[in-house]
């Protein structure tokens, strides 16, 4: 009997894609139908000897629960890879279109039952986080996601088992590493794919999440540099084989883009995806800012707010402490933004003349004046993360350039009203605003 009685399952959790568009519209009885089909499929696919023993519980109307128990004698590995063996028939009965595309999330966990008025009721806090598993599934672009204990224990899938990302939610108490699978038939990757170069994939994705979310046994720190380097790489390839982006190397680039120096906690909390609540103080005056900005300049605002495009533009950049950013009398390649630590300008005899603070942007009055060269060497205060924007590139987006004229003729007005101080020739003025 299981009335009270606590026990190890995998949890599968599901749910379709873009329900509430599919059912639009529909009359009820239209919907009826609709689900009966969809859970029906579902139950074809599931419901085999293979799979017992399990449970399926439709539920919410589009989502799904099954529950894998273990057999007599079964160990995790047993039902891990009973559970994920089941769970693939589901993701390619998608790729067939026998199936309406649907997330997944598949978790090793406790759970309980016990009696609640006229029928058996689960409990446990494994189901909050298997559903947080399948929502995920939209952010990462993929079918289906297990956390570590699944991907650890399964039996055969080895090969093609990727990490997708270290995670931290509001709604789980501890931080999950997250994986799922790439294999030929499923996750955009064609039935006929060249396995060779599938698995080439996969090993630099999964060594680039190693350096990603870091490894304290084996003494890796997050190297966000690398690991943008070799996702890039690994997206190459990917486009190469399937012709389409992978997502999941998407969000992790998007990622380092917004927060290219790891946090300090990050080593233990990886990536934070919270649920988001209500805006800040801070977001409501940038939401102010930008209303302020449209007022002023209509032309700026659209640059800067709504047409974003010039954003890629600006490359990442990571330098260590003493490391040469601009040269001295060098013709200007580019126009930086420095986006953390600190650097210094000096002049040719290696005397100080300023401090660079993070927010700054530098290197563009050489483009506005008659000079035409760099003014003065600037140095790595620190270990720092730049944005820079090459000549080329700068040239091609005229708004950018009024903006970062006007930002250069108001650093020659202040050198002009301040003459004592013109070794500041070198440093532009501070970034008013933001984005």
């Amino acid at each position: 009997m299981k009335n009270g009685l606590e026990r190890e399952v995998v949890i599968l959790m599901t749910d379709m894609v873009q329900y509430s568009q599919k059912s639009l519209g529909m009359e009820p009885e239209e919907i009826k139908d609709f689900l009966i089909n969809y859970h029906g499929e579902i139950h074809e696919i599931l419901y085999r000897e293979e799979n017992f023993p399990l449970e399926i519980e439709p539920s919410a109307g589009d989502g799904c629960l099954v529950i894998f128990d273990k057999r007599p004698d079964e160990d995790r590995s047993g039902v891990c890879t009973r559970a994920l063996r089941a769970t693939l028939r589901m993701a390619e009965a998608i790729t067939r279109g026998d199936l309406t595309p649907t997330r997944m999330g598949i978790l090793l966990g406790r759970i309980i039952e016990a009696t609640l008025g006229t029928r058996m009721a689960k409990f446990g806090s494994s189901f909050a986080v298997a559903n947080r598993l399948e929502e995920l599934c939209g952010h990462f672009g993929t079918h289906l996601l297990m956390d570590r204990e699944v991907a650890k224990y399964q039996q055969g899938y080895d090969r093609y088992l990727v990490n997708i990302a270290k995670v931290s939610l509001t709604s789980v108490e501890h931080p999950m590493n997250i994986f799922t699978l790439y294999k030929p038939g499923i996750h955009n990757c064609p039935i006929d794919i060249e396995e060779e170069q599938l698995l080439e994939f996969i090993r630099l994705k999964n060594q680039a999440m190693e350096y990603f979310g870091g490894n304290q046994l084996l003494g890796l720190m997050p190297d966000f540099p690398r690991v943008r380097e070799e996702l890039l790489q690994a997206q190459n390839l990917f486009r190469s084989l399937s012709g389409r982006e992978d997502l999941g190397i998407e969000r992790i680039l998007e990622y380092i883009r917004e927060t290219p120096f790891p946090a300090e906690d990050f080593t233990i909390t990886g990536m934070k995806l919270l649920d988001k609540k209500r805006d800040s103080l801070g977001e409501r005056l940038f939401h102010l800012s930008k209303q302020l900005l449209r007022a002023m300049n209509p032309d700026f605002y659209h640059a800067l707010v709504v047409d974003t495009e010039w954003e890629k533009y600006f490359k990442l950049e990571w330098r260590k402490k003493g490391e040469t950013i601009i040269q001295i009398d060098s013709e200007p390649d580019g126009i930086y933004y420095l986006d953390s630590g600190t650097a210094k300008t000096v002049n040719g005899t290696g005397k100080l003349l300023s401090i660079i603070e993070a927010g700054t942007i530098f290197g563009e009055m050489a483009y506005f004046g008659g000079e035409k060269r760099r003014t003065a060497t600037v140095l790595a205060n620190t270990d720092v993360v730049l944005r820079k924007i090459s000549t080329g590139d700068f040239q091609r987006l005229p708004v950018i350039i009024k903006i970062v004229k006007r930002i250069a003729m108001a650093r020659r007005r202040e050198i002009a009203d301040n003459p004592d101080r013109s070794e500041n020739r070198a440093v532009s003025s501070k970034v008013v605003a933001e984005r």
